[in-house]
């Protein structure tokens, strides 16, 4: 075996191997339970970002360990035509080449987007499979495929003879630039510094009138009223009277409606329908006029007032200013900081507009969508976002389901010479109500959510009865982020009760966003992103899997730490480490793989022995039980500290003297870390199998093994306990002698570096094996007595009462040393805190929390030692983080 876990070498042969053996490929005639997710579909617009290494990472784990226990799995991968963002990325490369989609034509331009969706869909499927993912690649979807466009016709016609689609103006987020209505949530709000510009509107007679308070004095034109609060005693008087617009003397009714709001500017409200959405309300219960003086272009449309006419919005809005600064109805000019939408696709300032739209009705669809939830039939993991959901569903409001754009599905609508308007599946050559071949095909395309709130069912062929659609429909488990809860996940549970009568998944799992080190969302233009292949590269992707089990299911955002990553590659490397430490002293058989001997009878078994049995039991009943509740952050976590910190700095450092022997300790090294890689497998798949295959008789990978369950006779409380005892001791020891030594972790002499009296103690500590253990791990020899009649260093442990002595010459601590040791603790430190900060201790048993605690506590406490002693040296030390057996 290589001396270290080389990454990439490894990682290319598991993939070779996975892929040879069809690991990730769905058989429905499978006999045992099914297991289905549908992969939340990346948008072709170019590489994948953190958030889809962390999900892809998560998603794979659960798909490794439910095929381990004997599930057919189904995890289906695909991509999402994207459309808004697609056409602005190849809008962005035309315009670098000093041309635009109108010049080349839209056949052109139809041939620029397949060229570019045959490119970059092939590279974003790659670097899911350069992360390990088993998706069943062969079934990969794409939301233009043939198909998949037929299943959105026909779900569109459908709902369109039902009623609960039809076309009308009505007031929505429309973005100049990509000239298309967006949604809600796809408007990213940023801050702006700008003018509240306070504006008399003077009463109908000429008297003072009413002020009222704008950002947006160019809108003016269009207001239809003022309004005020019915509950506002300062303008009861006022309501039903008659004021004066200010640009062009128009007259305006004052109406008294609860949605205006009295702390807000002067409590007076212009309403302009055509352009604000709560006005648009107003005005709709009032019975309203809408005026609208701003176009699709996001330039002024004023004819009455010639010098606004044309101009930008912004350059509107001061030669505005300037008309009531020079009528004197601007009375006075405030600074405002307020939130403003922005598409969230080119970054252009939203305007609201009423524009005709097709749009779909939602209460039908939404009702059945909250009692799903509602009676448990979908669970939330955390469970706070079935408030979120629920929230957003009861209050929903009609979709608008139509853009207009050049890139998408086409809605499947056609109008003939007569009038007939009608939805289809296949494009129609006649009316199907009059059989007139005069058609006018609709313009506009669906939004792309429309077709992605389709995936789960349409992936699998419905409404064809196929075997995916009958075996694994519901799929079990949606993993995604929150941010698109609303924008998806609702909807995908609306169109699925509507379609199959089923709900689309029984669990959906909301992964924590990945912050970046300062806190910020990463985003492209602030420049501050993770690119997730990078971080393959650097450290592999078992470190990067490992990493996103940590941080995925967490109750709080994360900030991204990278050190983090490289303790986890580090941890690949320990693994590697301790096989190939059993490979150097264990016999092989011809190919070169591990032979281990026939589990020895329970007498031939040293404490330590039951010991780590015992343990890698509990850590198995623990670790299958995180996985089963999506808790991969206890999963990952407990195993770290298990395999590094019990079966390597413990067992396998007191077994190593036997291990050539071939008999027990030979036997239960072998095993306890073929438990330990095979519990790992499903989170760090490359280095657990390419360790694995290192011991004879092994599965080709450990995808095909049984999911481990430890016999029954491996459980051992009382050697457990007894060894913790043990453990305790040592720990205890070492640490003194290391406060002793300066902070040094080692002894840098062989032999006893103390002796050491015990005066009571449990029996464990009194009596071999246990003496025997304290003496080789704290290197230090048992003494009835001390040297020269020294009275010594007493010692309490539990029970347990020491006295111990220094024995040689004291050495001088060495800096460098030192600094490496605090340099490793201070990392040591940074996860262990972060851990204690997030789930984990609320997930994990209280023992285990208290445990980690404890070790918290024990490597701050070094730490002040290490960096007491540097800096008692003198100048010229290293910053360090230092360590403890915890942290080697």
């Amino acid at each position: 075996m290589e001396k270290q876990f080389t990454a990439a070498t490894e990682e290319r042969h598991w993939r070779g191997v996975w892929e040879r053996l069809r690991i990730g490929h769905a058989d429905p005639d499978h006999p045992g339970p099914a297991f289905g997710m549908a992969l939340p579909p990346p948008n072709i617009t170019g590489r994948l970002h953190l958030g889809h290494a962390t999900n892809g990472a998560l998603q794979d784990a659960l798909a490794r360990f439910h095929r381990m226990r004997g599930a057919a799995v189904l995890w289906v991968p695909g991509t999402d035509h994207a459309a808004i963002a697609t056409q602005n990325v190849i809008e962005r490369q035309l315009a670098d080449e000093g041309t635009s989609k109108e010049a080349i034509g839209r056949a052109a331009f139809d041939r620029r987007v397949a060229a570019w969706y045959g490119e970059v869909q092939g590279e974003i499927l790659e670097q899911l499979r350069r992360l390990g993912t088993t998706c069943d690649w062969a079934r990969a979807r794409f939301t233009l495929d043939d198909a998949y466009v037929r299943v959105i016709r026909r779900v569109f016609r459908d709902l369109f003879d039902q009623g609960l689609i039809y076309r009308g103006p009505r007031i929505v987020n429309w973005c100049p630039r990509c000239g298309s209505a967006i949604s809600d949530e796809e408007i990213d709000f940023r801050e702006h510094h700008d003018t509240f510009y306070v504006v008399r509107y003077r009463g109908a007679d000429g008297d003072e009138g009413l002020t009222v308070a704008t950002a947006r004095p160019e809108t003016i034109p269009a207001d239809v009223a003022v309004g005020v609060n019915p509950e506002d005693p300062r303008y009861r008087r006022w309501v039903g009277a008659t004021v004066r617009e200010p640009l062009t003397g128009r007259p305006l009714p004052v109406i008294a409606d609860p949605l205006v709001r009295i702390d807000v500017g002067t409590g007076a409200l212009k309403i302009t329908p055509g352009h604000a959405a709560d006005d648009y309300e107003i005005g709709r219960r009032h019975g309203l006029a809408v005026l609208t003086v701003i176009g699709l272009d996001g330039r002024m449309r004023t004819p009455e007032l010639p010098d606004l006419d044309g101009l930008t919005v912004v350059a509107a809005r001061e030669r505005a200013a300037e008309r009531l600064r020079q009528s004197g109805a601007l009375l006075r000019e405030e600074p405002l900081v307020h939130m403003v939408g922005h598409c969230d696709r080119c970054g252009t300032v939203i305007e609201p507009l009423v524009t005709p739209q097709w749009w779909c009705r939602m209460a039908e669809l939404a009702q059945p969508a909250a009692e799903a939830v509602r009676g448990g039939a979908i669970t939330f993991h955390p469970a706070r976002f079935a408030a979120e959901y629920l929230a957003w569903v009861d209050g929903l409001r009609d979709w608008c389901v139509s853009r207009q754009l050049w890139l998408g599905h086409r809605i499947p609508v056609s109008t003939c010479a007569r009038g007939h308007v009608f939805a289809w599946v296949e494009e129609p050559a006649r009316c199907s109500v009059c059989d007139s071949q005069e058609l006018s095909h609709d313009p506009d395309v669906l939004d792309t959510w429309f077709s992605s709130a389709l995936w789960p069912f349409a992936i699998l062929g419905w409404p064809e009865p196929t075997p995916e659609l009958q075996r694994f429909y519901p799929t079990s488990v949606l993993s995604t982020a929150r941010g698109i809860l609303r924008l998806w996940v609702a909807r995908m549970v609306m169109t699925s009760l509507r379609f199959t009568g089923e709900i689309p998944f029984r669990d959906v799992l909301i992964h924590a966003t990945v912050l970046a080190p300062d806190g910020q969302v990463m985003s492209k233009s602030r420049g501050n992103g993770v690119d997730p292949l990078a971080m393959v590269e650097r450290h592999g992707a078992d470190a990067v899997r490992a990493w996103a089990a940590q941080v995925a299911m967490g109750t709080q955002d994360t900030r991204f730490d990278e050190r983090r990553i490289e303790g986890l590659a580090r941890f690949a490397n320990k693994l590697w480490n301790m096989t190939r430490l059993l490979w150097d002293r264990l016999p092989r058989d011809p190919d070169d793989r591990i032979l281990l001997p026939a589990e020895p009878d329970r007498g031939a078994l040293e404490l330590a022995d039951r010991w780590i049995m015992g343990r890698t039991r509990q850590v198995a009943e623990l670790v299958t039980e995180a996985y089963v509740r999506f808790d991969l952050t206890a999963a990952i976590d407990t195993l770290y500290e298990f395999a590094w910190h019990e079966l390597a700095d413990w067992y396998l450092e007191l077994a190593k003297g036997r291990l050539e022997e071939g008999g027990a300790a030979a036997a239960v090294a072998g095993r306890t870390l073929l438990t330990t890689l095979a519990l790992l497998h499903p989170i760090m798949p490359f280095v657990t199998d390419a360790c694995a295959d290192r011991f004879a008789g092994q599965p080709e990978t450990l995808d095909l093994g049984a999911w481990p369950e430890p016999p029954e006779h491996w459980r051992d409380p009382e050697a457990v306990t007894a060894m913790e005892r043990c453990l305790e001791v040592t720990r205890a020891l070492r640490s003194a002698l290391q406060d002793a030594s300066g902070g040094a972790a080692r002894p840098s002499r062989r032999g006893p570096v103390a002796s050491v009296r015990l005066r009571r103690g449990p029996a464990v500590v009194r009596t071999d094996p246990g003496r025997g253990y304290i003496a080789r791990m704290a290197q230090v020899a048992w003494a009835d007595e001390g040297p020269d009649a020294s009275p010594g260093h007493a010692l309490v442990v539990g029970e347990t009462e020491l006295t111990w002595w220094p024995t040689g010459p004291a050495a001088g601590p060495d800096r460098a040393a030192l600094a490496g040791e605090l340099e490793r603790l201070d990392l040591y430190r940074t996860v262990l805190a972060a851990k204690l900060a997030g789930p984990f201790t609320a997930r994990a048993p209280a023992l285990v929390v208290e445990r980690e605690r404890t070790k918290l506590a024990e490597a701050e406490r070094r730490a002040t030692v290490l960096r007491d002693t540097l800096a008692a040296g003198g100048d010229g030390a290293p910053p360090g983080r230092g360590g403890s057996e915890s942290a080697r």
